[in-house]
């Protein structure tokens, strides 16, 4: 048999925060999940690309070796002899080459997409979390008479702005490597759990109405 609603939860504000705050989890856990996809995809590239460098480096090595003499001085004739089209665009292609290592995920395509999408829905994600505590906010001052409680479902909600506002910083501001900021951004994935289900099931406050506390 249902029961009837709480007094606090009986305010046309209900509507408003709850979807908007599912909707920040939803995206909050597909942009992490994704930002955890990049960084395990950006470090096995980097250990094949490096272990590819190193055979590379190996057989060069080795083909220099035997190299006779008379094909050393045809080698050295023909890069004195390099007109100035081919000095350029080489020059130019050692240029793009560098600035494309600086980019998210070193140019791999797989990689930009995956940065691209997860920086997107942890942006959408962290709006929307922001829209939501604000509407707590206000819902919880209708309802209680204070905006904020301490409550451990605000706290955590809290936590998760603070991780999730790390990781814009860490990407847009402070410089870090995209590998990085991305794991920012896959860490909080355990915080929005936390915060989703943890507090729901073992959290004791006003924002508990049953479960596995007891109440």
């Amino acid at each position: 048999k249902s029961a009837a609603l709480v007094p606090a939860l009986k305010s046309n504000w209900l509507m408003m925060h709850v979807t908007v705050m599912m909707m920040s989890y939803a995206a909050l856990m597909v942009g992490s999940l994704l930002a955890a996809g990049f960084v395990g995809l950006d470090v096995y590239l980097e250990l094949t690309k490096g272990a590819d460098s190193s055979s590379s480096t190996a057989g060069a090595i080795t083909e220099n070796e035997s190299m006779d003499g008379g094909e050393a001085g045809s080698a050295a004739v023909a890069a004195v002899g390099m007109d100035g089209g081919e000095a350029g665009s080489a020059a130019v292609a050692t240029v793009v080459s560098n600035a494309a290592a600086l980019l998210p995920g070193r140019g791999d395509a797989r990689l930009v997409e995956l940065d691209s999408l997860s920086y997107r829905s942890l942006g959408l994600g962290f709006a929307l979390l922001t829209v939501g505590i604000i509407s707590g906010a206000v819902w919880a001052n209708e309802a209680w008479g204070s905006y904020w409680s301490w409550d451990p479902k605000e706290t955590w909600a809290l936590i998760c702005w603070l991780v999730y506002a790390s990781y814009l910083h860490t990407r847009l501001v402070a410089g870090w490597r995209p590998r990085d900021a991305a794991a920012v951004g896959a860490f909080g994935f355990v915080v929005v759990w936390i915060c989703y289900v943890g507090v729901n099931l073992f959290g004791v406050g006003l924002h508990s109405y049953g479960f596995l506390n007891g109440q």
